[in-house]
């Protein structure tokens, strides 16, 4: 059948008319519905959306989606408008302006936390083989007994030591042997961490103080309810008093040795933003015999004491990174012996007040500082008090990385065994560098300072004492490094003999 062109043409024209009759309805539409609903607070009107809105985020609100899409539906691109939305779904569209939907928040979070982030990475290897990575004491495996992680070091060196005094000089080899360990649990909850090690030493050729020592501590964290934290500590630790101690024995070919067992208990709370801990320590003390050169024994027992100390700290928290706190402590020292060999009741009271701040920047500076004021009060009328100014501290410091700053600073107060002697504050400094070389070998150096003032009754003047190190780690492999150092310190002592002792070791460390 043969079409004709005239009614095809007026097929097509009729058609035409009803479509832009139909558009301008829809558009007539569209329009009123838009003219309901006007910006939000302009007057009263029907909520734009039944979802709830959401606050803008650091970067402030994005478009809103206008594409009419609901809970439940899919619709176009974010900020294109359908046409062809029906009434109910323009009823539920967001206007200009409008809070975005959660999906593009999290989104532009995402986009906002990379922009923050490190935009000039290290330059990879010419060859693109991957940087060998500096030795970690923590990323040896261990060994696990049960539900504890065990990594124990044995460390064997070599070391040549020369001591100089006025009119007397020795000098010996020994070989030193320690053994060290870590173990710490992987509980969901609470948290137990012991350290140990111990020394020995055996004389190979000359004459000197073998001088063996051990320690042991161990902590247990735990998690109690509403923000509260206890801790249950315990240690022991053993030493030979040194042959410069004050209090050491005059002749003696060996010193006494020091027994010393702790334990403690404590409990941390916070309240808001103030931090409040209190602890309390029993600490027993024993001295074992000295040996004289003509092989008889002296005996030491006068000295045992068994001490107890309160702790309490208070601190207010005005960032995560700073902390300040003021701290009061009393303690109780208690002789076995009322009265000592010296006709003396050395018993005493301690009484200390400290205020510091801890801090913590993350890798770059990290550790507590504090400054404060002790008075160790005797139970024997005759002895003057001891009492100073304290500085107390610990901090850790890394200017870039690879190299790492400690300083540490202590003050404590020690007691006397001559007659009519007191005591005295004890100040102690110590600092360490270490900088990694590169990924097997790290430089180390040292400083220390030890400053004693002993009380005005004392006939003693005041000590001085110092030391500086310096050694290199060679990290061979995973297990086993290196070590060689070398070392110098000096003791002085107005009326008294100064001493001068030097150290040259090498060694190896074996860790698993």
């Amino acid at each position: 059948m043969t079409r004709s062109p005239g009614r095809g043409l007026g097929l097509s024209a009729a058609f035409l008319i009803a479509g832009i009759a139909v558009a301008q309805a829809q558009s007539a539409s569209e329009t009123s519905e838009v003219e309901r609903f006007p910006l939000r607070g302009t007057k009263d009107s029907a909520p734009l959306s039944t979802s709830p809105y959401r606050a803008s985020t650091l970067y402030g609100a994005l478009p809103g989606n206008r594409n009419g899409e609901s809970d439940g539906q899919e619709g176009g691109e974010l900020g294109v408008f359908d046409s062809t939305a029906t009434s109910t779904s323009a009823q539920q569209a967001q206007t200009t302006g409008s809070i975005p939907t959660d999906e593009d928040v999290e989104q532009a979070d995402a986009d906002f936390a990379a922009s923050l982030a490190r935009q000039n990475p290290r330059t990879e290897s010419i060859d693109g083989l991957p940087v060998a990575p500096a030795a970690d004491p923590d990323g040896v495996p261990g060994f696990m007994i049960g539900t504890l992680t065990l990594r124990p070091t044995l460390s064997q060196r070599v070391v040549h030591e020369s001591v100089h005094s006025i009119g007397n000089k020795t000098s010996r080899v020994y070989s030193e042997t320690t053994l060290s360990g870590t173990a710490f649990s992987d509980w969901s909850r609470h948290e137990l961490s012991i350290n140990g090690s111990g020394t020995w030493q055996e004389n190979l050729s000359g004459t000197g103080t073998e001088s063996p020592n051990a320690n042991l501590d161990a902590l247990l964290r735990l998690d109690l309810i509403n923000d509260m934290t206890a801790t249950v500590g315990a240690g022991y630790s053993y030493s030979e008093e040194s042959q410069t101690d004050p209090n050491a024995i005059s002749g003696a070919t060996t010193q006494s040795g020091i027994h010393e067992a702790r334990a403690s208990l404590g409990l941390q709370k916070q309240f808001g933003l103030l931090r409040g801990t209190s602890t309390v320590e029993v600490t027993r003390t024993m001295y074992g015999n000295a040996t004289l050169a003509n092989g008889s024994s002296v005996t030491a027992d006068d000295r045992d004491t068994l001490g107890v100390e309160f702790t309490n700290r208070i601190g207010y928290a005005i960032s995560p990174a700073l902390l300040p706190f003021i701290e009061a402590s009393a303690g109780r020292e208690k002789y076995d012996q009322t009265i000592d060999s010296t006709g003396a009741e050395r018993s005493s009271n301690t009484y200390a007040i400290r205020a510091g701040a801890e801090i913590d920047l993350g890798e770059k500076l990290s550790g507590e500082v504090a400054v404060g004021y002790l008075r160790r009060s005797l139970d024997d009328a005759s002895l003057n008090d001891i009492a100073g100014l304290t500085l107390d501290g610990d901090l850790a410091w890394s200017p870039q990385r690879g190299t790492e700053v400690n300083l540490g600073v202590a003050t404590t107060v020690e007691a006397a065994t001559t007659a009519g002697e007191a005591g005295a504050v004890v100040y102690e400094f110590d600092s360490s560098l270490t900088h990694d070389l590169n990924s097997k070998l790290i430089a180390r150096l040292g400083a220390t300072y030890e400053y004693r003032d002993y009380d005005s009754g004392s006939n003693r003047s005041n000590q001085l004492g110092y030391g500086a190190s310096a050694g290199l780690t060679w990290s061979i492999n995973r297990y086993l490094d290196l070590d060689a150092d070398a070392s110098y310190e000096k003791i002085e002592e107005p009326g008294r003999t100064d001493e001068e002792t030097m150290r040259v070791g090498l060694g190896l460390r074996l860790r698993r």
